[in-house]
């Protein structure tokens, strides 16, 4: 950074010397930033501590929705605040800059508390840090047969005084498996709580994503992953979850663009189904930046990081991700040509929209939290702003 000839601790950042990121394509301008928002986008802009980002595309900070930790560290381990700490730090040095903690299955009276512990950082955010903008419980009411990397043990149906408990707690999401039983009653509760409600690791038909489309639910949790698919009942072909999500319409849909969990082709499937209502999320685990061979804890269920992605101990199935967002983009970008504004847009736009925070993140506009990400060509982050501090890589 350097200062202009007015250097005062109220005087404004301003990023100049690339290319802004606003509707469309972007356009050559400064970013003004004052006491943690955008001021505005202008062409003039006025004195202040100067940050040239050096011809790089300054976009908006991303959003991610769906992850469970990072850097050896998991979100289930909120009690441990160097933990959270790291985490946060870690995914705001990789242009992340606002995240749901996501939790997987487990026992009642431990989410609950996980979810009590976590809200402290919602209400505090920590310097320099990702802000944590609430939880993302992925269960505990899912389909056994879909469960995953979650622990069958603790999976159970949405019962009223269960639901109760966890609506109460006031988590910004939950996914749940649309055919339990009670979960249309349960979506009804959950979005009367202010909760965003999402089908996944699921074994739904098409009649029950239906029912709970019509119940409140308006999300699908990570395409392919966790989701049954087409089955025949004699002669008749049955639509499953995974159909009946790339058929719908107005529900809003994820994918894990690792390279490992669904090869290309699937990617541009989505693509082309769900076209501007898809988003892409890491998914990540606390995997994420470790070496290979490293072993980590999602709940109770013992993962390790093998050929670049999370695996469960013992199972033929994925742990998480063990990349975080921004090399996703990356991904997408420099080997499947995607642009980098709709990139953008499925990784910090429409993810704060479907959760909430579309009014104060996910766009470059005056009003809006200062959380920004200057990129590289392949899309590769040189600095962040995490509301009006600048955080290097």
């Amino acid at each position: 950074m350097t200062a202009s000839s007015s250097n005062r601790a109220d005087d404004p950042l301003i990023l100049t010397g690339g290319r802004v990121l606003v509707t469309g394509a972007p356009v050559e301008a400064a970013v003004v930033v004052r006491q943690g928002r955008i001021e505005e986008v202008t062409t003039h802009p006025p004195a202040g501590q100067v940050l040239d980002v050096g011809g790089r595309l300054i976009a908006p900070g991303l959003v991610d929705i769906h992850i469970h930790g990072a850097a050896g560290h998991s979100f289930e381990q909120a009690e441990d605040h160097d933990g959270v700490a790291a985490i946060l730090h870690h995914l705001a040095g990789r242009g992340v800059t606002t995240v749901l903690a996501s939790l997987a299955s487990d026992e009642l009276d431990t989410l609950a508390g996980t979810v009590r512990a976590l809200h402290t950082y919602r209400d505090q955010p920590l310097p320099g840090a990702a802000e944590l903008a609430g939880v993302h419980l992925e269960g505990p009411f899912l389909a056994p047969a879909q469960a995953g990397a979650h622990s069958p043990a603790v999976l159970c149906d949405p019962d009223p005084e269960a639901v109760a408990r966890l609506a109460a707690l006031s988590p910004a999401m939950i996914t749940l498996a649309p055919e339990r039983f009670g979960a249309s009653s349960a979506v009804e509760r959950f979005i009367a709580a202010g909760t965003v409600v999402a089908a996944g690791h699921s074994e739904a038909r098409e009649d029950d994503l239906s029912a709970a489309q019509a119940a409140g639910l308006t999300h699908l949790t990570h395409l392919w992953s966790g989701q049954s698919a087409l089955v025949r009942e004699g002669p008749w072909r049955v639509p499953g979850l995974l159909e009946s999500s790339l058929a719908s319409t107005g529900l809003t849909a994820e994918v894990i663009a690792d390279g490992k969990h669904l090869p290309p082709a699937l990617l541009e499937i989505a693509r082309r189904c769900l076209g501007d209502r898809l988003i892409v999320v890491s998914d990540a685990t606390a995997g994420a930046g470790l070496p290979e061979g490293s072993r980590y804890a999602l709940a109770e269920v013992v993962c390790e990081v093998r050929d670049g992605v999370g695996v469960v101990v013992g199972a033929d199935a994925f742990g998480g991700s063990t990349t975080t967002l921004e090399a996703m983009l990356g991904y997408l970008h420099t080997e499947l040509g995607w642009p980098v504004a709709e990139l953008f847009a499925m990784g910090s736009t429409r993810p704060a929209q479907i959760a909430g925070l579309g009014e104060r993140k996910g766009r470059i506009a005056a009003g809006y939290d200062a959380d920004l990400v200057i990129v590289e060509e392949d899309l590769a982050p040189w600095a962040t702003v995490v509301r009006g501090e600048v955080v290097r890589p």
